[in-house]
């Protein structure tokens, strides 16, 4: 396994890992010599510039609008609206040091600062928009870092109905502040949509491989990484990750030779499992020959 992937999986199981670690963990799929200590040493220093910025006494919607101020303002930060689908927008010390992203990474920033200062900021991982809850002892407020909106919790839906253009009605669930871990996943969905936007087949696996440790029993995972391998010529990863998702599909016997899988009672497969099956068979082929 490679070290970027050692450290995710490490990190991933470390109770009570922090979002900003896990998050720079995927930025090496980019850089893989990434200093994250670096990194969270500017989330540091980004935490003490909002404390001199926010007086302590500040409380209710004031206090929840003026730290979204200080972070669309005075530190900069804001979506990128211009190219969303820019990998950069989903590596945290890209988005730390152009200052724009997604609105989940902006959300991490508002979290990752406003835990270094004793502030309570959830993630809610609503459909089609991230974003962030601030809460003290006079109530709870949404931030919308990507728009520069702080919102009423009532107010939610309605937004984002404006945002995708159709009606939406939020069930209460979206309300749950999202784990570490389930951050990470939105993440990696969103790296993976934009290394498709813009075509990196190298890197795109990253995000399968992560992807695949953090979900390990997902099958569509396990296909689209034999698909991408069979495309880089990678045979036998290719034929590792096909027996990988025959056998999470129940149907790893498709894959025997012909005499053994007779003494199986064989399930339907749809059509494309059974193109993967004839690729399968070529992988066999060219193995055989290079071996």
């Amino acid at each position: 396994m490679k070290a970027v992937l050692i450290q995710f999986q490490r990190h991933l199981h470390t109770p009570g890992v922090e979002a900003e670690v896990l998050a720079l963990d995927i930025a090496r799929i980019a850089d893989p010599d990434l200093d994250t200590a670096h990194y969270l040493k500017v989330l540091d220093r980004l935490a003490d510039e909002m404390r001199t910025r926010m007086a302590p006494s500040t409380r209710g919607r004031t206090a929840a609008e003026r730290f979204l101020e200080v972070v669309t303002g005075d530190l900069g930060f804001g979506g990128n609206q211009e190219d969303y689908y820019d990998p950069a927008n989903s590596l945290l010390d890209r988005v730390l040091d152009r200052r724009i992203g997604l609105p989940i990474m902006l959300c991490l920033v508002c979290m990752a600062i406003g835990r270094r200062l004793g502030l309570r900021i959830d993630g809610l991982g609503f459909p089609h928009h991230f974003m962030a809850r601030y809460s003290d002892p006079e109530g709870a407020w949404l931030l919308d870092p990507f728009n520069g909106v702080v919102l009423e919790l009532e107010e939610a839906s309605a937004h984002l109905s404006r945002l995708i253009r159709r009606p939406i009605q939020l069930a209460p669930r979206f309300f749950e502040p999202v784990s570490a871990v389930e951050l990470t996943a939105r993440i990696l969905n969103n790296l993976r949509a934009a290394y498709m936007t813009h075509p990196d087949p190298e890197r795109l696996l990253l995000v399968l491989e992560h992807q695949s440790v953090l979900e390990p029993s997902q099958p569509l995972l396990w296909r689209e990484r034999a698909v991408l391998h069979y495309r880089l010529q990678q045979w036998e990863e290719a034929a590792y990750d096909l027996r990988r998702y025959f056998y999470l599909l129940g149907a790893l016997p498709h894959l025997f030779p012909e005499e053994a899988r007779g003494l199986y009672t064989l399930p339907e497969l749809a059509t494309d499992d059974h193109n993967l099956l004839t690729m399968h068979h070529r992988i066999a082929e060219i193995l055989n020959r290079v071996n």
